[in-house]
């Protein structure tokens, strides 16, 4: 597919996933055109809801007076015989129950399974559907198999705290090195306008977003937008579009954070257009508009994780805190009210920005991916991997005995390896106990390369109550238009 691609868990758990990513809330816009297409593994002829809760969290509560069970439907668009289920813990391949779904007569199976004896967490409930059909060929998907994945107890899951003694100050000290580069912020092309029209034809055609999905969220109708740049921390400069409302300001500030790759980047348009002074940023060290893009050493492969600060993405690091000290030197800018947003990688990126710098007002974080090290990493072992960058393909693999994971109870057990040492200082969780600022997150329940037990490590971690969550069951790694809406709306009540 031309924009998603299904990111599975044989990745590195740093938001080194794939070699092209989904992004999130304020940043589906990746430099491509619009499609409308869902993100895998979404099966659109298998819906599931239940009538106990309708995101599919689930508590004690959920259970009314005399049930014992949690009650999935799914409902079948094909002519259906039967449905086989097994459960599995988030992003295990190995199931420890399973069953028969019992017919309904509109082509509907109930799947009621007993939580008295799960650990608090996520699970995948995995079906197959009979059509009657053996496939035709090999392009048609008989049997049919779908997903529901649902969090039992979530708010309780059990976390293995990496969180070094010298966390802060390793970063207090990289940071005090940034500081001390001079901004030499550059305008690297003329301001140019752009109007309502032009401002929806080039969503469609290079923002990879709907034309006007928010029209009610404007603030403005003509934006204006430059490249520009700044200093970074390898001696290099990083690259950003920016975009703003037209006039002198002071405007309230968004950072806008790039989902994995190395690829060009959009013009904010949109975010300008509700009424920031937005950059969108080329986290590598790259232009922004590059007729072709290749890795970066370090990213991909040959990986440091030793010493500590030569990781690949400690300079990442860097030039996202290096954004925000730009933002603060516009005189158009209300350093006041300064946002990050982004989607995947930059989902990511939002929370630890908003961990290094108080600076950062509000943070609305999407599908953020590679938190919970630990926990990814205890699930590649039981998946018959060494490690979650591992292929799952490799014949190394394949005869490895693979576990179903119900021997642990608590949090996954602590590893000593020099990756688990290393990105301990970069896990996004460990960022999280930092964060005294507004934080709006979300996460696709189906979501192969952002799956829900790293996101909730996240978000269980943050100390404040100025928290939200939005679970987005049978999403996948993917963006929603009404998320966006609400997340708009969101930041007006933080930053007014």
């Amino acid at each position: 597919m031309r924009i998603y691609r299904v990111l599975t868990l044989a990745t590195l758990a740093t938001a080194i996933l794939t070699r092209t990513a989904t992004t999130g809330a304020m940043n589906l816009n990746l430099a491509l055109p619009w499609d409308d297409r869902c993100s895998p593994p979404q099966t659109p002829l298998l819906a599931f809801h239940s009538p106990q809760s309708a995101d599919l969290l689930f508590g004690p509560a959920a259970l009314g007076p005399g049930q014992s069970s949690l009650e999935f439907i799914c409902q079948a668009g094909l002519r259906s015989v039967g449905m086989t289920w097994t459960l599995h813990r988030n992003m295990l391949d190995k199931p420890f129950r399973e069953g028969q779904a019992e017919a309904l007569p509109a082509n509907q199976f109930r799947i009621r399974i007993v939580p008295a004896r799960l650990p608090p967490g996520f699970y995948d409930l995995k079906v197959v559907l009979d059509t009657g059909m053996a496939a035709a060929d090999a392009r048609d998907k008989r049997p049919l198999t779908g997903v529901c994945v649902f969090g039992w107890r979530a708010a309780e899951m059990a976390v293995r705290d990496t969180r070094p003694a010298d966390f802060r100050a390793f970063w207090d000290k990289a940071k005090a090195s940034m500081a001390a580069i001079p901004l030499d912020a550059r305008n690297e092309t003329p301001m140019e306008a752009f109007g309502r029209a032009r401002i929806n034809a080039y969503n469609l055609k290079s923002a990879c977003l709907p034309a006007d999905y928010d029209p009610a969220g404007h603030k403005v109708e003509e934006v204006e937008s430059c490249k520009i740049s700044f200093a970074a921390p390898d001696g290099g400069r990083v690259y950003a579009w920016l975009a703003k409302p037209k006039g002198a300001g002071p405007f309230p500030a968004m950072l806008v954070l790039p989902g994995a790759g190395f690829t060009a980047r959009p013009r904010p348009l949109e975010h300008a257009r509700h009424g920031y002074l937005a950059i969108d940023i080329q986290v590598h060290g790259q232009d922004v508009d590059l007729p072709s893009y290749k890795p970066l050493p370090g990213y991909y492969d040959g990986f440091r994780f030793e010493p500590v600060d030569a990781y690949y993405y400690y300079n990442i690091h860097l030039r996202v805190v290096q954004a925000v000290n730009y933002l603060v030197s516009r005189t158009d800018v209300d350093a006041r009210r300064i946002v990050a947003v982004g989607g995947s990688q930059g989902g990511r990126l939002g929370i630890v920005v908003a961990g290094l710098d108080s600076r950062i007002a509000a943070v609305v974080a999407c599908i953020a991916n590679s938190p919970n090290y630990p926990h990814l990493h205890w699930v590649a072992r039981c998946n018959g991997l060494d490690k979650p960058w591992d292929d799952a393909s490799d014949p190394k693999f394949q005869h490895r005995i693979k576990s179903d994971g119900m021997d642990l109870t608590g949090a996954p057990p602590a590893v000593t390896d020099p990756d688990c040492r290393c990105l301990a200082y970069y896990d996004p969780m460990n960022f999280a106990p930092d964060i005294r600022c507004a934080v709006l997150m979300n996460a696709g329940l189906i979501d192969p390369a952002s799956p829900p037990l790293s996101v909730w490590a996240v978000y269980n971690r943050l100390p404040s109550n100025n928290k939200t969550l939005v679970p987005l069951p049978g999403l996948a790694h993917d963006w929603s238009a009404e998320f966006d809406r609400r997340a708009w709306r969101w930041l007006d009540q933080k930053v007014k």
